[in-house]
């Protein structure tokens, strides 16, 4: 039997297909066609889903901001693509337990009313990278609060409730002024100064492997944990108050020279608050342009969703 299908030829001798075969053609291309379309389309899918996912994993944004009023912390995230939100932003509460603990015992305040403006960002991860600011100095001091950690902060800070009233106060003006490269400095400065042997509260010393102890200050009465408390102030005071002094000159100087005027007259400001007849830190601050004015109290932002422009201000 012939493989070849059967040919006709007609009365002008062209060459045709029966009408079995062209049956067959034509019923073959349709399904041909629909095969390559469905292939093609989902070929395109793939593409798009693998895209999409590419895009949204390349969108998300997320953080730590922290405001200096009662050393409050929370995390955001949110979807953006080419600069389009696509979801609001979201935030967390973060504060931790030594935050908490701070304006309990009235080392640092807080209005519980933090304003929009009020608000620093930390850090900021987005397309894969993660961006900080120097507010992340003092938080990773905060999260200092392990029972192993080198400082523990919120061990140090029950035993010597003294130089810790003074220190965090401090720290906070720190804060509020954008000077965070200068909380290393005066956190090391009264630690040290809580090892000396004039420190009214005698400190332990812990081995590596302990996980915890009763603060030394928890064996004294009520009246000789305030009489310590006062000798540590006292102490605190006559050592903090001239290296205060040389410390915000020093970077009241380097800001002025990098033109940080807002950094240089918070310093210099903080000279005279410490010691008001400073002549240097008075000559210093003639010497900077006048301060911008301030814009009026803006409203307390509400608990819930807020504007975050500010997210990405580091």
């Amino acid at each position: 039997m012939s493989r070849f299908p059967a040919r006709s030829i007609d009365s002008q001798g062209t060459d045709r297909l029966s009408s079995s075969t062209r049956t067959v053609a034509a019923n073959a291309s349709p399904n041909s066609i629909m095969t390559r379309v469905f292939v093609v389309v989902l070929i395109g899918l793939v593409i798009l889903f693998v895209a999409f996912l590419v895009i949204l994993s390349t969108s998300s944004h997320s953080g730590q901001q922290f405001s200096a009023d009662g050393f409050e912390r929370r995390k955001f995230s949110y979807f953006e693509i080419l600069g389009y939100r696509l979801t609001a932003t979201e935030y967390f509460n973060n504060t931790g337990n030594l935050e908490n603990d701070l304006v309990k015992q009235k080392w640092i305040t807080s209005s519980g009313k933090a304003k929009k403006t009020d608000w620093v960002t930390v850090s900021h991860t987005m397309h894969g990278h993660t961006y900080v600011s120097d507010a992340n100095i003092l938080v990773s001091y905060l999260d200092m609060s392990q029972p192993n950690s080198v400082i523990n902060l919120a061990r140090w800070s029950r035993s010597n409730p003294g130089y810790a009233s003074l220190m965090w106060s401090e720290i906070q003006k720190m804060a509020e002024g954008n000077m965070y490269l200068l909380v290393p400095d005066i956190i090391h400065h009264t630690v040290s100064l809580s090892q000396q042997d004039d420190n009214p509260i005698k400190q332990p010393t812990l081995k590596e492997d302990e996980s915890g102890y009763d603060e030394p200050i928890s064996d004294l009465s009520n009246e000789a944990k305030a009489e310590a408390t006062r000798k540590q102030e006292e102490i605190g005071k006559a050592s903090l108050d001239p290296f205060l002094i040389e410390l915000y000159l020093k970077a009241g100087k380097a800001a002025q020279d990098a033109q940080e005027d807002a950094r240089a007259r918070f310093c210099f400001e903080q000279v005279l608050r410490l010691s008001p007849e400073s002549a240097e830190a008075k000559s210093a601050l003639d010497q900077l342009p006048p301060a911008p004015e301030k814009d009026e109290a803006e409203t307390p932002e509400p608990a819930a969703e807020v504007s975050s422009e500010e997210e990405t201000n580091l």
